[in-house]
């Protein structure tokens, strides 16, 4: 058995793309591709611009962090006595997502302006050596398998719905159709202690595991996600036609999307260093539609979108970096350089109407193929847009409620 896993040595390829969306203003979606840690990670946050975008970019940094800090060392801490029988492995995800919730609830209760903030996280965990992958979550992020032509959800939401229909498995398609839609029950911050769902599956080469945000599998069915893989077996192109399909379909969130690919690895063939990427934050689009790329992140310092809090962004390096170094028996490397770049041309994507828009991959691109026949491009429109009445925070005319206070807007 070990000689024919030897033979068989697989990797994983992966690619990632977030997008604000339609409907939002701002992106509060994080994703990681960490290829050199097997470590790739969708965050959802919660809680306004001012509050959900910290979330989750903390929750990422924290994740990131604690896979660079125990890379040749064991956990810190005692073993809980809920982990005991878990894969060293998974344990290593369920340590992991526990810390970043730490410190997204620290952040959360220290700084007025980013108190009740949250976020969803779904964190996978590729080991070549084993041949598994671990994939751990909090709240409705998901990830989804397919594999031999057939999709399978991987995940459960920790959501409202799901919740009721434990308690009581005979609910009525009326009764479900009373219970609101998006109200999740578990997330990264809301306590100091969290509860992480964990599974384990061996992989098989010509898997592809895609984890997103309730942005991407809210707008468009499983059978659609899995059309796309009969169009391009490629991850970066297959995240790029998902949130294309999650914004025709209306493109109410943001949305992201992130792939990997397990393939089997050549024993002369290596990764390019040039394309591992490790921070994904969204690029800016000024008021007249054009993509500003984001100012380069310096080690001890967390780059967070469009909001002036920098005592919180040193407190979340203080937090997710120097408290975890000191903890771990090791904690080797530097931050790797960071980069994001759009996919497609900057004027025309920002005119289409998907807003601020970035992408990472983790293997060297195959030649580009022959572009189909383009469609004519969209006319610019206008966007039009008001205050909400009870927090005056400025949104799309058209939105049913306001995306920082949540009330109701009246037609």
């Amino acid at each position: 058995m070990g000689e024919f896993r030897t033979s068989s040595r697989t990797r994983p390829v992966a690619a990632a793309v977030t997008d604000v969306g339609r409907q939002r203003k701002h992106n509060e979606d994080n994703v990681l591709v960490k290829s050199e840690l097997g470590l790739f990670v969708v965050a959802d946050g919660m809680g306004g611009h001012n509050a959900g975008n910290v979330a989750s970019a903390l929750a990422t940094k924290s994740l990131d962090n604690f896979f660079e800090a125990t890379r040749a060392g064991s956990l810190p801490g005692p073993v809980p006595a809920d982990e005991q029988e878990l894969d060293p492995e998974a344990r290593r995800v369920v340590a992991a997502i526990r810390k970043a919730n730490h410190d997204v609830f620290v952040i959360s209760n220290t700084y007025t302006q980013h108190q009740g903030m949250g976020s969803t996280v779904v964190a996978a965990y590729v080991s070549c050596e084993t041949e598994q992958i671990h994939v751990g979550h909090v709240g409705d992020s998901r990830c989804y398998r397919i594999r031999h032509g057939e999709i399978e959800q991987l995940t459960k939401d920790h959501s409202l719905i799901n919740d009721a229909l434990a308690l009581k498995p005979d609910l009525s398609q009326d009764e479900l159709a009373r219970l609101p839609k998006n109200i999740i029950t578990r997330a990264l911050g809301m306590k100091d202690a969290v509860k992480v769902d964990i599974r384990s599956e061996h992989t098989q080469p010509g898997d592809v595991f895609l984890l997103c945000s309730d942005g991407l599998s809210g707008m468009i069915s499983e059978q659609q996600m899995l059309d796309v893989f009969d169009v391009t077996q490629d991850p970066h192109e297959a995240c790029e036609l998902l949130i294309e399909m999650a914004n025709e379909a209306g493109g109410t969130d943001n949305i992201s999307a992130l792939i990997v690919r397990i393939q089997l690895d050549a024993q002369d063939e290596r990764q390019p260093n040039s394309a591992e990427l490790d921070d994904t934050r969204p690029l800016h689009v000024d008021e007249f539609g054009e993509t500003v790329p984001p100012a380069a992140v310096h080690e001890g310092q967390l780059q967070v979108d469009e909001v002036d809090r920098d005592v919180a962004a040193q407190q979340v390096h203080s937090i997710a970096d120097s408290s975890l170094r000191s903890q771990a028996h090791s904690a080797p490397g530097t931050v790797a350089r960071m980069a994001a770049a759009p996919l497609t041309d900057r004027r025309s994507r920002a005119a289409a109407g998907s807003g601020r828009y970035t992408a990472v991959t983790t293997a060297a691109r195959p030649p580009a193929k022959e572009a189909p026949p383009s469609k004519p491009a969209k006319r610019a429109t206008e966007v039009r847009v008001a205050r909400c009445a009870h927090c005056k925070h400025e949104l799309f005319i058209g939105n049913r409620f306001c995306v920082e206070c949540g009330a109701p807007i009246k037609p």
